[in-house]
Formats: structure tokens, sequence, C-alpha cells
């Protein structure tokens, strides 16, 4: 409640995507920070691999998402991109999350999620196969069973899950973010 005890006005928030996930993710880090939010989703396309490879690639893909939330609804306060991507160093691949938030003062704020490593074996097949049109959630999950669109919990035995990156990292952009209000 604001403080003369009307209803204070939502803050309204654009994620570009339709993913049921990353909508969620928006969702769930708006009620931990107490954000009264209206949360619009548009479908627009990254213009990325299916599975992007390297921070610049999946950068780009959270910018775009970001860019396009804004164009489809310029007047909310809050624009979100999120994108997934497989980080490597030295035969080491690690899926991580950029979180791109166009705030109300028009600033980006960028933050990125833990990561959660996926054994090579899995990366191997996803690249053969073409990572244009293959994730490595989907070889995980074809492989292993459970979502391919949450091969975290899948690979750590359910002790991390995509949502909970996702939220934390969402929950630290919009610390940082100026909401308007």
């Amino acid at each position: 409640m604001a403080q003369d005890g009307a209803m204070p006005t939502p803050v309204r928030i654009v994620v570009g995507s339709m993913s049921q996930i990353k909508i969620e993710a928006v969702r769930v880090a708006c009620i931990e920070l107490d954000i009264v939010a209206k949360i619009y989703f548009v479908d627009c396309p990254s213009r990325v691999n299916e599975q992007p490879e390297g921070y610049a690639e999946t950068f780009a893909g959270a910018a775009r998402r970001s860019r396009a939330a804004l164009a489809h609804n310029s007047g909310a306060e809050i624009h979100i991109g999120i994108e997934s991507g497989l980080f490597s160093h030295y035969g080491i691949y690690v899926d991580v999350a950029v979180i791109l938030v166009n705030d109300a003062s028009r600033r980006n704020i960028v933050t990125t999620s833990r990561g959660v490593q996926i054994p090579e074996n899995f990366v191997d097949i996803a690249r053969e196969r073409g990572f244009e049109t293959t994730t490595v959630g989907s070889v995980v999950a074809e492989t292993l069973g459970g979502d391919k669109a949450d091969p975290h919990s899948t690979l750590t035995n359910g002790k991390e899950n995509r949502l909970g990156l996702l939220t934390e990292a969402i929950v630290s952009a919009l610390r940082q973010a100026d909401l308007g209000a």
C-alpha cells in the first residue's frame, strides 16, 4: 500500500519472450522485491542461434529481446531481455543467462546468472547437430530425461534449476533499476 493507504501504481514490465520459465522468473523476482507489477510479454526472436555460444552472442540475444520489448510497449517502465548461452574456457562449458533490463531512465542494466557446468559430451552432440537448431538442453533431455528448457535441474539432481537461477539474476538487475516510482 502507498503511504496514504491507496494501492500503489503497478510498475509496467515487458518481457521479450513467451518462455514460461522466463515470465515466471520475472514474476517471482517482483514478489521477492515487493514490486507491484503488471507483467506483459511479447513474442520476439533473439536472432541468435538456438544455442548461443559465448558472451557476445548471448548478450546480443538479450539486448534484442529487451529492444523488442521496448518497441512493443515504450510506455512501460521496465523492458527485460533474457538469453541463456554456453560459455567455455579451456574445455569447460557453463550455461549462463544474460539479463538486460532497460529501466525507466532508459539505462541498460546487465546481470548474469550463476552458471551450471555442462558435460562436454552433450556440447559435442549439440554442436555436431548444429547450434542453429539444437540446444544443449535438448540433448541432455534426450539422453537423461527431464525438461529440455531446464537441463540445470537434471544435471544437478534438482539442486539447481533454471527458474531459481534466472530469478536471482533478475532480482539483482531490478535492484539496480530505476522503476519509475
